[in-house]
This record gives C-alpha cells, sequence and structure tokens, in this order.
C-alpha cells in the first residue's frame, strides 16, 4: 500500500461488509477506519465513498481491495467495475470478462464490449454484433444485435435492420421492431421516437404521452446501452 503511487482512485461498494469502514478525512485526503476507530486504510486518496470493498486504480492499471484494506486482487486490468452478485466486469489485454472476487475469471476476457450484470444477464459484444450472457458465461441471447441496451423491468431494447424493439429474457420479440430509438424501461414506460416524435410507451406497446419538446432526460441512456 505504501509504494502506490500519488494519483489513486478509489471507489466503494456496498454489500460486502456487515459493518462497513468509516470514511475519514485528514489534511485533505481520504482514509478509512473501523468503527471502533482503529484505522483501517491510511489517509492517502484523493476520496472514496462510505462503504464496503474497494476498485483503486495505481499505476493505469486498477486492482482491488478487500475490508481490511490489502490488496486481494492484483493492479491488472485496464478498467474494472463493481461486483453483481459475485462478478465484476474487468477489462483485460483490449477485452472484457468477467471475474469472481478471488480474482478468477469466470467468464473469460474474450468480448469487445461488456456491459454489468443486470437482471442475470449481460450484455456484450463480439464480433460487432451485440447478445447476452449469463452467469456462467453462456450465450443466452444470440448475437445479432447492431445495438442494445441492458435488460430493465424484464426488458431489453435492442436494433436490429435499422430498427429498435424488445425482447423478453428467453430472447423472444417482446414489442415489434418499429422504432428508430428505443431506450429502457423504468417504472413501466419507454422513451422511443418514431420518425422525428418521441414519447412514452407501456409494456404493451401502448403511447401514454407524447414528449412535446424532447430533451435529453437525465439518466435515459444510462440503461448499459451497446453501440
Amino acid at each position: 500500500m505504501k509504494h502506490f503511487l500519488s494519483f489513486v482512485f478509489l471507489i466503494f461498494f456496498a454489500g460486502i461488509l456487515a459493518q462497513p469502514p468509516v470514511r475519514f478525512y485528514e489534511h485533505g485526503r481520504c482514509g478509512y477506519k473501523k468503527n471502533d476507530g482503529k484505522i483501517l486504510v491510511p489517509t492517502q486518496y484523493d476520496a472514496g465513498s462510505e462503504e464496503g470493498y474497494a476498485i483503486v486504480m495505481s499505476g493505469g492499471k486498477m486492482g482491488f481491495l478487500n475490508e481490511s484494506g490489502k490488496v486481494c486482487i492484483p493492479f491488472q486490468y485496464d478498467e474494472a467495475s463493481l461486483f453483481v452478485n459475485g462478478l465484476a466486469k474487468v477489462g483485460w489485454k483490449g477485452k472484457f470478462g468477467y471475474i469472481n472476487t478471488t480474482g478468477n475469471f469466470v467468464i473469460p476476457a474474450e468480448y469487445d464490449q461488456a456491459e454489468d450484470f443486470s437482471e442475470e444477464l449481460a450484455l456484450v459484444k463480439k464480433n460487432n454484433l451485440f447478445g447476452f450472457v449469463d452467469a456462467t458465461g453462456h450465450t443466452a441471447i444470440p448475437f445479432q444485435y447492431e445495438e442494445a441496451h441492458s435488460f430493465s423491468e424484464q426488458l431489453a431494447s435492442v436494433k436490429t435492420n435499422g430498427m429498435w424493439g424488445f425482447l423478453d429474457k428467453s430472447g423472444k420479440t417482446y414489442i415489434p421492431f418499429q422504432y428508430d430509438m428505443a431506450f429502457f424501461f423504468k417504472n413501466g414506460e419507454c422513451v422511443v421516437r418514431k420518425g422525428s416524435e418521441e414519447f412514452f410507451i407501456n409494456k404493451k406497446n401502448t403511447m401514454t404521452r407524447k414528449i412535446e419538446k424532447p430533451v435529453e432526460m437525465e439518466g435515459r441512456e444510462s440503461g448499459g446501452k451497446g453501440k
């Protein structure tokens, strides 16, 4: 730890510890301690969140610290994400795969692009096409889509032959491919575009309301889009 470079990016994620470490600052630097005040990680980071296990960056590579502040997965990844149901997406030698909490690849780094798992499936890209894999790496939905979003509320928007529609988790078409753009469902509605018009639809593919003046809605493209 004492040999880390001065610039370190630190993100903590929730759910690993029953009693997460407490963040504290000293001289403008961030560290972590136990609830009883014992120092776990000295104040040597630029920033950090308040809970759990950690992803850290040093020397341009990312690794992981455990709850004691020790390096548990070496600094070897070009990218890394939070663990979701025991798996974390990592970038490795120009490709993406998924590791478990011991640092072993459960799904090999063979994808050109990948998103975090969402509703038990992960959106991945291979040979310029998108598909979905499950937690074992099995192809759950074939690689045949030009663009896609991750699953949200049991449906995923995907693009084929220039048009967007929606799949269920079995890969069956749930809403036909009839839109010029589609985003992801939230609270039972999704924004779609047809020609110059944008509007909301429900899961019955019925328009629920129009968007008179289309605006960039916060987070509407944050559903794990592949392009």
